[in-house]
């Protein structure tokens, strides 16, 4: 059974006034579902401050995927495991929240699994993830699984609105896509990049001016500030890489539906419809194949604006719209 994220919430804020919340509990939904929201009220009912400070709540420790290969890797792991076996600071439990739990390494997971066997007094441990059949199963069997269904249809983000704009001056409109419109893709997608890059390190950086204003005066003083830091530093490049892959999935996407359209699904947008009526179903799939190909060249921690600007090469030149 799956609920909706309030629902969900009612449910186990319920469970923790009387006392019953699980040490673990695994948040599953897909994208857009609402698990970190569901993950945030949970941490803050449970360290007692405004969800909007769970983030930089001294108590609060959260765990994402900060590696090149976007993996939870076993370093992640032992520096959590240092961290919630010390008492907690200002609260009274200490609450731990892994994004993309799906996404450790398996030695990670291993690591991570004694934990579950053996938490320490006074944590809740929050897994969210939207493939959770790819946890191990004894991670599994030791949490409470919320289910979160998805909210239907969305708006259209401004990334998805630029992406699309891109797709139909560069791929729609030319008759034979070259180089040039290659390069003018390659163009409009590292500005959004770079403007997200931009916008989360600055709301990172807020984030630790506030650390610093509000904890100055705890007791491991700048030792804890100094490691917060360096967390913070963590957060925003993984926030980087998390935006990137998105913007590459809008791609992927817009390419897909298309392909979909040709076999009977709606189409999602006219720049959609064009793209299926321009590209037959080959010529789709090697642009597909391109795309994913610059994604692998990118988890392997290549220089992202060569990566781009080849991939792209590769996906809009492809092969002639008769092809």
């Amino acid at each position: 059974m799956s609920f909706s994220k309030e629902s969900a919430f009612s449910h186990l804020s319920a469970a923790h006034r009387a006392g019953r919340l699980a040490h673990a509990h695994l948040l599953s939904g897909p994208l857009g579902s609402g698990k970190a929201w569901l993950a945030s009220q949970l941490a803050a009912i449970t360290l007692e401050c405004d969800p909007a400070r769970v983030l930089t709540h001294p108590d609060a420790h959260i765990l994402q995927p900060e590696s090149k290969s976007r993996r939870i890797v076993i370093d992640q792991i032992r520096h959590l495991e240092q961290s919630i076996q010390r008492k907690p600071l200002l609260a009274r439990t200490k609450v731990v929240i892994i994004h993309e739990a799906d996404r450790m390494q398996p030695q990670a997971a291993n690591a991570f699994l004694k934990t579950l066997e053996e938490p320490p007094p006074g944590s809740l441990i929050l897994l969210l993830s939207a493939l959770p059949e790819a946890l191990l199963e004894t991670i599994l069997s030791r949490c409470v699984e919320t289910s979160i269904h998805g909210t239907g249809p969305r708006e259209s983000s401004p990334e998805e609105a630029a992406i699309l704009t891109a797709l139909d001056e560069c791929l729609v409109r030319p008759p034979q896509p070259g180089a040039a419109e290659a390069f003018r893709f390659t163009r409009a997608v590292r500005d959004l990049m770079a403007a997200q890059r931009e916008k989360i390190a600055g709301e990172y950086e807020a984030t630790l001016k506030a650390d610093i204003a509000h904890y100055k005066q705890t007791s491991d003083g700048g030792s804890w500030l100094d490691d917060r830091a360096e967390q913070i530093k963590a957060l925003s490049e993984a926030g980087a890489l998390r935006e990137r892959e998105r913007i590459l999935q809008i791609v992927f996407d817009a390419l897909s539906s298309a392909l979909r359209l040709q076999h009977g699904q709606p189409a999602t947008s006219p720049v959609v419809k064009s793209l299926a009526e321009k590209y037959p179903t080959p010529n789709l799939l090697r642009r597909l194949d391109a795309l994913e190909t610059l994604r692998r060249r990118l988890a392997t921690g290549v220089q992202e604006a060569l990566a781009l600007e080849s991939g792209f090469l590769e996906m809009i030149r492809g092969s002639s719209a008769s092809a």
